[in-house]
C-alpha cells in the first residue's frame, strides 16, 4: 500500500508540473498572439526598430542638407546677376550639426511663385550684405572723351527677394507672382559740377537728384532676367523722367567663377534732356561762346552692354571685375557738350574687392 501510494503521489505531482508548464506556455503564446504590439512598449525598442529609427534620422538630415543647398542656389538667381556680388561658394557645413527643420520657406516662396506682400518680409529669414571698393576708369561726365581713375565704393544689400540695394538704387518688391515682381524704386543721382571738365564751364552745376518711381521685373529659365524702371527727379538736380530697361543673362557659373552679361537702353524726358544736354543762350554766353545754344528733346538717350565676372578668392571674399560700353544716340550726341568736346562712345572699366556678410533671424 505504501509503495502504491507513493507511486500515485509521484505520478500526480509529475502530471501537475506538466500541466502547469503547458498552461504557462499556452498563456504566453496566447499573449503574443493577442497583444504583440504591447511588448515593445513594455520592454523598450527592439534592435530592428532602433536601426530603422537611426536610418530615418540620417535620411531626414540628408534631405534637409539638400533642401538648404537648393535654397541657396535658388537665391542666387536674382533679378540682376550682373549686380549680385554674393557668389562666394558654399558655406562651411558642420557634419555633426542637426539641420533637420532648418528649411522655413518652400522653393516657391524663394522664387516668388505665389502671391505675397511686404508683410511676409517684416522679419526676414536672412539678410545679405556685401561691401566692396576698387578702382574704376570712367569719363569725367557722361559724354566726355576725358577719362579718369576714381575710387568706386560698392554696397549691395539683399533681403530675401524683397529688397535690393546697389549702386543703381533700391528696388522694393511689394508684390510678385510666378517670377514677376513689381514695386517702388528709388535712386540718388550724383551731382555734376562744371569744374569737373573744361567742356562744362558756363553750364553751372547740376545738383544731387532724388529720383522716385517704380519697377517691374521678371526672371525666367533660371538664366535670364528683365527689368524696367521708371523714375522721376524730385529735388535739386533734374526734374525729368528716366526710363531704364535691362536684360541680363547668366553665361557661366561654377563655385569659383561666374560670368554675366547685360544689355541696357535708356529713354529720358524733356526736362532731363534739358538739364544734361541742352545749352541755353545764357549758358552759351557764360561759356564765352565756346558752347553754342542747343535744345535737346525727349527720346532714347543711349544703348549699351556690360560684362561682369565674379571670382572667389577666399571664404566670403571675391573679386568683381566689370566692363561697360554705352552708345549715345543722335539728338543727344549732337549737343556741343559731346559733339565738340566729348565722345558718343562711353566706356567704364573697373573691379571691386567684395566681402559678404550674412545675418540670419
Amino acid at each position: 500500500m505504501r509503495s502504491g501510494h507513493l507511486k500515485f503521489l509521484l505520478a500526480a505531482s509529475l502530471t501537475s508540473v506538466v500541466s502547469l508548464t503547458a498552461a504557462i506556455s499556452t498563456a504566453q503564446a496566447q499573449q503574443n498572439i493577442d497583444e504583440p504590439r504591447l511588448s515593445p512598449m513594455l520592454f523598450g525598442e527592439t534592435e530592428e526598430e532602433r536601426r530603422q529609427k537611426s536610418e530615418d534620422e540620417r535620411e531626414q538630415q540628408r534631405e534637409a542638407i539638400e533642401i538648404s543647398r537648393e535654397q541657396s542656389r535658388d537665391s542666387q538667381y536674382i533679378d540682376e546677376p550682373r549686380l549680385d556680388p554674393l557668389l562666394f561658394g558654399p558655406e562651411y557645413e558642420d557634419p555633426e550639426a542637426d539641420v533637420t527643420g532648418t528649411r522655413i520657406v518652400s522653393p516657391d516662396d524663394v522664387d516668388q511663385r505665389g502671391f505675397f506682400s511686404a508683410l511676409n518680409f517684416l522679419v526676414p529669414d536672412e539678410t545679405n550684405l556685401s561691401l566692396g571698393v576698387g578702382p574704376v576708369f570712367r569719363p569725367d561726365y557722361f559724354g566726355s572723351n576725358d577719362y579718369k581713375f576714381d575710387a568706386d565704393p560698392q554696397v549691395y544689400v539683399k533681403v530675401r527677394n524683397f529688397l535690393f540695394l546697389d549702386d543703381d538704387g533700391a528696388d522694393i518688391a511689394l508684390f510678385g507672382f510666378s517670377g514677376f515682381r513689381i514695386g517702388p524704386s528709388l535712386k540718388i543721382r550724383g551731382r555734376r559740377d562744371q569744374d569737373d571738365n573744361p567742356a562744362l564751364i558756363g553750364l553751372g552745376d547740376v545738383g544731387t537728384t532724388f529720383e522716385f518711381g517704380g519697377f517691374v521685373a521678371t526672371t525666367f529659365l533660371d538664366r535670364f532676367s528683365a527689368k524696367a524702371r521708371v523714375r522721376h527727379g524730385l529735388k535739386t538736380g533734374h526734374r525729368g523722367t528716366v526710363i531704364d530697361g535691362t536684360l541680363t543673362t547668366l553665361i557661366f557659373r561654377t563655385d569659383a567663377l561666374s560670368i554675366a552679361a547685360s544689355g541696357q537702353a535708356r529713354w529720358v524726358g524733356e526736362r532731363y534732356a534739358d538739364t544734361y544736354f541742352s545749352v541755353t543762350p545764357e549758358q552759351s554766353v557764360a561759356s564765352m561762346g565756346l558752347l553754342p545754344a542747343y535744345d535737346a528733346n525727349a527720346g532714347f538717350e543711349s544703348v549699351g552692354g556690360s560684362v561682369t565676372a565674379y571670382i572667389n578668392i577666399a571664404d566670403r571674399w571675391s573679386l568683381n571685375p566689370y566692363g561697360e560700353y554705352r552708345y549715345i544716340f543722335d539728338g543727344f550726341a549732337d549737343t556741343p557738350i559731346i559733339d565738340q568736346y566729348g565722345d558718343r562712345n562711353q566706356i567704364v572699366i573697373g573691379f571691386h574687392l567684395m566681402r559678404e556678410f550674412t545675418f540670419k533671424r
